[in-house]
């Protein structure tokens, strides 16, 4: 049965790639560009040597400190992400990177990613770390500095926060070359019609509700308030 299932998904696979090809118009035809066609290649290639063969040797190369894409910033830092949106070579490998700059008291909001465990290493600065499982699990926290590492489970609820007033730099690693990412109070607040989240919330009203989008800041944020403090940010 396995192996029928597999011989199908092939044989769909090249029936997609020849459907272009014999089209008159191309990649054209279907709405996709150069770069998404080749993407789709790179998806339904049966092997690697065929998959390097889509590939130039300098799309084996990500510059973390001039990224094409994938920049996430805020009042906190940010966060440089190489995944398979951004960097073609990885897909088919199941991996992607997260460089996180952040600067004092810096927070990556709460977040969860839907398709991938993530190891951190840190290495600078120290991190507040913490992750929350699933319904009837306990919270996890750790402190962790220059030279540990740490892990949040797929689908966690996790995030980490800059404890020092100096810049802290941490880099993520993924098991999976598209680990998306959900923040929680942006998708929840911002994300969800207003009446729910309004009674998730204790029958809050709608415009209540809808008001509490003004709050929500981009990621990454400023952290804590005794960190605040401490480090003189106002």
């Amino acid at each position: 049965m396995a192996r029928f299932t597999f011989t199908l998904l092939v044989s769909a696979a090249l029936a997609i790639l020849s459907s272009v090809n014999a089209l008159p118009y191309g990649s054209e035809s279907l709405g996709l560009n150069s770069t998404q066609l080749r993407d789709l290649e790179l998806a339904t290639a049966i092997t690697e040597v065929q998959r390097q063969q889509l590939l130039m040797p300098n799309d084996f190369v990500f510059d973390f400190l001039n990224p094409p894409s994938g920049v996430a910033t805020g009042d906190g830092g940010k966060l440089v992400s190489a995944n398979a949106a951004n960097f073609p070579a990885l897909i088919g490998h199941g991996v992607a990177m997260t460089i996180g700059y952040l600067g004092p008291c810096g927070i990556n909001l709460p977040h969860t990613h839907l398709r991938a465990t993530e190891i951190i290493y840190i290495v600078q600065g120290k991190f507040e770390t913490g992750f929350f499982q699933e319904n009837g699990a306990v919270f996890v926290m750790n402190t962790v500095e220059k030279g540990m590492a740490t892990i949040f489970p797929q689908g966690s609820i996790h995030f980490q926060q800059n404890l020092d007033c100096e810049d802290a730099i941490f880099v993520a690693a993924f098991n999976n070359e598209d680990p998306g990412v959900s923040t929680i109070d942006t998708n929840f607040i911002g994300g969800l019609p207003a009446e729910i989240v309004g009674s998730a919330l204790g029958n809050l009203g709608i415009k209540e509700a809808d008001d509490l989008k003004k709050y929500v800041p981009k990621n990454p944020a400023i952290g804590i308030e005794e960190c605040r403090k401490r480090c003189n940010l106002h």
